[in-house]
């Protein structure tokens, strides 16, 4: 059976999208915002996304948007200009539509329209949250488009910006640290365009740039981003504002991965004497940079320093938060790494099940953070010759990162080579049979899941 729109003339598609600018001129409206994006399918949503229009009514109404989206697209498909998955509530433009529309529009039109697109775009598009990636890997095509017509068109906007901040951020959270860092990139240059280059937002933009060239290992592009962004910080805000304490706490951090141990120190110190300046000695930013200033002087073999200075945070943290809370948490497993470096394991272990006591409670078995604590746990029983107990700590920890990121994710590597390395030793000395047997099983188990 041919297609009713095969051989259509561009006058007999533009003759029906004049008609439906009669009939649902919002209707016409997504049509020409669709043609600027990709050959992909695009959500009712966003055909409902109008410039100018303050919120989408599905965000709104539910049943608003009903009746918004069967007045926007009942047009279009009658008029066989869309395809449509009313299940799925999606829609897609002929591609004699795309052509025909792209083809008579100037550059003023094209930028007008990619504009809104763009609009449109953003208020589809989802916050960057890990829950949210399923959405904007779907959206990706159109995406991609977007950051084409911001340079191709010069659609500098509040929009666009979001579009490719949030698309970066959500590239972050699934690890694609160099898709992240180019849309990052992007971003600021569209706030660098409308905003200038000496802008509040820039500062935000090249922190946030900062962070990602770190969680990609890139220590060098870090420290000099961090450290732009620190001078540019200072040109426009007010002499020892507390504001830049973020940056320089997370400069400290690279300094020391750079192993640079005595310009991280000396960055800690000024971190410290700015926020002293704006807060009392009881404030979580302060707790903050103690606890990260103790693991430099961990790394400097400071050891009693830093145990004094992670007490201290975890002596704020504490007054400030009660004892359940992540940032106490944290501080008890700094207090117990550094117990057990210093020889006093009752200690140790003291504090590294109170961290997960907290965790357990406060994220629930099968999380991330409480895989950790599990873990830490175990090496540390592992280490004194607790081998069972330590075992039923490893296979608790390694099931939550499972059940949590899913097998063979990065974050249980390390975690995993212990239990390995564990259960070999328990098979090679002589002991219990029972539990030897039940260590030859795990790693046999391990062995074939791993291929």
């Amino acid at each position: 059976m041919t297609d009713p729109s095969e051989h259509r003339s561009q006058a007999t598609i533009m003759s029906a999208i004049s008609a439906v600018e009669n009939e649902a001129p919002g209707g016409a409206e997504a049509l020409y915002m669709a043609a600027m994006l990709a050959d992909s399918p695009l959500p009712y949503d966003f055909a409902l996304s109008i410039d100018g229009t303050a919120h989408n009514p599905s965000l709104i109404n539910p049943a608003a948007a009903f009746f918004a989206a069967t007045a926007t697209i009942d047009p279009l498909v009658t008029r066989d200009l869309i395809v449509v998955d009313a299940d799925s509530q999606i829609f897609q433009l002929k591609e004699d539509v795309r052509t025909t529309l792209r083809n008579a529009m100037d550059d003023a039109q094209a930028r007008e329209w990619a504009s809104r697109a763009l609009y449109a775009m953003n208020l589809v598009l989802p916050d960057a949250e890990p829950q949210h990636w399923n959405t904007v890997q779907w959206l990706m095509p159109h995406i991609e488009v977007c950051r084409a017509l911001v340079t191709e068109l010069d659609v500098n906007t509040a929009a666009a910006n979001r579009v490719l901040h949030q698309t970066g951020f959500s590239l972050y959270h699934q690890e694609r640290y160099q898709d992240a860092i180019g849309f990052l990139e992007a971003a600021m240059a569209v706030d660098v365009a409308f905003k200038g280059e000496q802008h509040p937002d820039i500062v935000a933009d090249m922190e946030g740039l900062g962070t990602v060239h770190w969680a990609a290992g890139d220590l060098t592009r870090a420290e000099q981003t961090f450290a732009a962004c620190l001078e540019l910080q200072k040109t426009i805000f007010t002499e020892d504002n507390p504001a830049t304490a973020p940056v320089l706490n997370s400069l400290a951090v690279v300094r020391q991965g750079l192993g640079d141990y005595s310009g991280a120190e000396a960055t800690f110190e000024e971190c410290l004497r700015i926020l002293r300046l704006a807060h009392d000695d009881a404030h979580p930013a302060i707790a903050s940079c103690l606890s990260n200033m103790a693991l430099l002087y961990e790394a400097m073999d400071r050891l009693d320093e830093a145990l004094e200075l992670a007490r201290k945070s975890l002596g704020i943290n504490r007054a400030l938060f009660g004892d359940m809370h992540p940032d106490v948490a944290e501080d008890c497993t700094t207090v117990a790494l550094l117990l057990d470096r210093l020889g006093d394991s009752a200690g140790a272990e003291e504090h590294f099940r109170a961290s997960l006591h907290i965790r357990e409670q406060v994220f629930g078995s099968q999380h991330p953070e409480t895989a950790q604590a599990l873990c830490n746990l175990a090496l540390l029983l592992a280490s004194g010759e607790r081998r069972d107990e330590a075992f039923d700590y490893y296979d608790k920890g390694l099931a939550a990162y499972e059940s949590a990121l899913g097998p063979n994710h990065p974050l249980m590597e390390s975690a995993l080579d212990n239990f390995i390395a564990l259960l070999e030793t328990v098979v090679a000395t002589p002991g219990s049979d029972a539990f030897r047997e039940r260590a030859e099983a795990r790693l046999q188990q391990i062995v074939e899941r791993g291929g």
